[in-house]
């Protein structure tokens, strides 16, 4: 707020008497506004008849909501909004239109103002509801603007990073697991090789949950040959597990989905996860792929001791327990993230806990 009980609106509008309406608008109905600490009852209310003197306003005094006439004497329809865009994206702005301009209404609150009202059709407890709703919104977006921010730091640090790091001592070990003959020694390198591995592989799916969380809402979504992705994923796995089997049940048919470029994340996680938690002594991990005329169906299933029924859901970090629930890793979380983007299913079947294995939905295009 621009003073601690203060709340500053910013009225630019041409029209004298639509002004002195607004204006007695606020003043019947700030009482409603007891209850909320977004808005005050204490209300003081700036008039400017002209987009020039209006975009003054808000560079020279803290406001903090604009209600903005879009037709001026010095400005009209987009341009108007598109001034007052380019002034400030920190006020909350809500326009007020003829009845010609719904249209444009929407389509501007979808450029970037947070609401609008009809000119002939606003009452008082209307008007300051819509403030309220407003500042509100714009409160959130700015949250979610730092929050969003945030996370993209700490994917920096995680790629650039503790990744980088992970990757030189990784590395050194290497070199002196080739130079050291002591087995008690050689015990340890292997042990710092399998754990720095470990967070190499950690680092790099958090980074892409990072990127998947805050990329855009809906992200683009395109063809995607399903068969060459999974594939490719195969190859990298079988180099990393040298000691488990991956077996392809028939043919990878040729077929494409609606996905994008993170689609090997899907596949190379749960590829990891069947042959990294796999407990048998011999460890298999079979792959399967069905088609129809509407989805493609990847099925992995290993040997390994299964997945009770109990816990199918919250290993995906699925309902109240979230991410953080017990044994959930978090690359099934970005599996399950990723394949509801695409519009897909991803599952555990298997009536059997040693019979279980992640089955995945995808639409097929």
């Amino acid at each position: 707020m621009s003073e601690q009980d203060k709340t500053t609106v910013l009225l630019i509008e041409d029209n004298p008497g639509d002004a002195r309406l607004f204006e007695e608008m606020l003043q019947m109905k700030g009482n409603i506004l007891d209850d909320s600490d977004n808005l005050s009852p204490n209300l003081s209310l700036v008039h400017e008849e002209r987009l020039e003197d209006g975009l003054e306003q808000l560079e020279t005094e803290p406001v903090d909501i604009v209600l903005l006439d879009l037709m001026l004497p010095d400005s009209g329809g987009e341009a108007t909004l598109d001034s007052v865009l380019d002034q400030t994206r920190e006020v909350p702005i809500v326009l007020l239109t003829g009845l010609n301009d719904r249209q444009f209404g929407v389509d501007a609150v979808q450029r970037g103002a947070q609401d609008y009202l009809i000119k002939g059709e606003i009452d008082g407890e209307l008007l300051v509801r819509t403030m309220r709703y407003a500042i509100e919104r714009k409160k959130n977006e700015r949250e979610l603007a730092r929050r969003t921010e945030q996370l993209a730091i700490l994917n920096q640090i995680l790629e650039h990073d503790i990744r980088n790091d992970m990757n030189v001592v990784r590395g050194m070990a290497q070199l002196l697991r080739e130079e050291i003959e002591d087995d008690d020694h050689e015990e340890y390198l292997d042990r710092m090789l399998e754990n720095t591995g470990h967070v190499v592989e950690l680092t790099e799916t958090v980074s892409t949950l990072l990127e998947t969380i805050t990329g855009e809402e809906d992200p683009d979504l395109e063809p995607v040959d399903a068969d060459s992705v999974l594939e490719s994923e195969l190859r990298k796995v079988r180099t990393s597990y040298d000691d488990a089997t991956f077996v392809v049940d028939g043919e990878i048919p040729e077929v494409r989905v609606r996905a994008n470029n993170m689609l090997s994340s899907v596949f190379s996680n749960l590829l990891n996860n069947a042959a990294q938690h796999n407990d048998a002594d011999d460890p298999r991990v079979e792959v399967g792929v069905e088609t129809d005329d509407d989805a493609v169906t990847v099925r992995i299933a290993d040997n390994g001791s299964g997945i009770p029924s109990d816990r199918r859901e919250a290993i995906f970090g699925r309902g109240e327990q979230g991410i953080d629930s017990t044994g959930t890793g978090i690359g099934l979380y970005l599996v399950d993230t990723l394949v509801e983007q695409y519009g897909g299913d991803v599952r555990v079947e298997g009536e059997d806990p040693r019979d279980a294995a992640f089955v995945v939905e995808l639409v097929r295009l």
